[in-house]
């Protein structure tokens, strides 16, 4: 039987001089496990993913100033040109995709020291992941270096964000047993009810026809199942726990039946 859940956490990753311009996973993933149970599928979110910095080691960027009648298109300007005109280090957002080593970049920022405040916030916005895919964080050089650790300060980058795991999970059956069951031409019952049943398996090793139905009125000509010799039949999902019953066309026989529980 198939259950799913769903896990959320807060997660964040720290970039610094140690970083250099290696690919950093913005957590490590590991699939999801539960003793007893199959994993189907795990689907990944990340929400709200956002990066502060501190930048020491770069020449001071003061924030423009503008006047009550400066328009809205030179005021755009004037900040694009000052985020990537300035002294600045280069925050790229990657992805990868499957089992593919390479990481393509899906986004840029630049990293300035603020004149006269601390540090930046970037928001860097939400991706689905899927099954199959990873965000990282990435520093590139953009003619000033990168984070560096000196007298002036340490840079650092540190990225948080929330993370929704989707899980699909199927439990696993260690226990079958093998039902002894005497079929005739007067329908009777040859599996009892199971709450605990997680599989039902028949196989008609007979030469006779075996017809199988839920309900106790099955006949030769009204069955949920015909098992015509060497028939295999499995119980589908969701399963059923209650009792089946049994007829055969003649005669008598048996049948091999395997119930997992």
């Amino acid at each position: 039987m198939l259950e799913k859940l769903t896990i959320k956490q807060k997660i964040a990753v720290t970039l610094d001089h140690n970083s250099g311009t290696n690919v950093v996973p913005i957590f490590n993933y590991v699939p999801y496990s539960k003793s007893g149970y199959r994993l189907i599928d795990e689907y990944l979110e990340i929400n709200n993913l956002k990066a502060v910095s501190w930048i020491y080691n770069l020449t001071p960027v003061a924030f423009p100033v503008f006047e009550l009648d400066d328009s809205e298109s030179k005021q755009l300007l004037t900040a694009i040109n000052l985020e990537w005109n300035s002294p600045r280090i280069q925050l790229d957002v990657v992805c990868q995709i499957g089992n593919a080593q390479d990481w393509q970049r899906i986004a840029a920022y630049s990293l300035l020291n603020p004149d006269p405040y601390p540090y930046r916030e970037y928001s860097l916005g939400d991706h689905s992941l899927g099954n199959n895919a990873m965000i990282g964080l990435q520093i590139r050089d953009a003619n000033y270096g990168l984070l560096q650790s000196t007298t002036a300060g340490e840079d650092k980058v540190v990225a948080f964000c929330d993370l929704t795991r989707q899980i699909t999970i199927e439990k696993l059956v260690d226990t079958s047993v093998k039902i002894a069951n005497n079929i005739t031409t007067i329908a009777a019952t040859i599996i009892n009810t199971n709450a605990n049943r997680k599989g039902l398996t028949l196989f008609n090793s007979s030469d006779k026809n075996v017809f199988i139905d839920s309900v106790s009125s099955v006949s030769t000509s009204s069955y949920l199942v015909k098992l015509e010799p060497g028939d295999y039949w499995e119980s589908p999902a969701p399963i059923y726990t209650g009792a089946y019953y049994s007829i055969v066309d003649s005669g008598s026989t048996a049948i091999d039946i395997r119930e997992f529980v």
